[in-house]
């Protein structure tokens, strides 16, 4: 290598190492950038946890909690019920039949 090539070398290399600390910088404010909305997030998240009053998705479960009369649950069970007892009297049947 003569002269000029290391020349152009130390230039290429210096050029990018003002790029890099240009780079550097915009992700350190990337960075704070993101950590910010990420405190913000948090705060609304456990605001929501501690407040529903804070957080329409808690108000409207709330909300649907207290006009749930209970009806639907008990149908579903019923509904499980009988059909666990046809299960059962099925696999019974089949193996009475096919024992004899």
């Amino acid at each position: 290598m003569n002269i000029e090539e290391i020349g152009v070398l130390v230039k290429s290399i210096n050029d990018l190492n003002v790029e890099l600390s240009g780079f550097r910088s915009e992700m350190k404010e990337f960075k704070k950038a993101m950590e910010k909305r990420m405190d913000c997030l948090d705060t609304r998240s456990t605001a929501c946890q501690f407040n529903p009053n804070v957080c329409s998705t808690a108000r409207r479960l709330e909300e649907h909690i207290k006009a749930d009369s209970g009806k639907a649950g008990k149908t579903m069970a019923v509904i499980a019920c009988v059909i666990s007892c046809f299960n059962v009297g099925l696999t019974l049947v089949t193996l009475i039949v096919r024992g004899m």
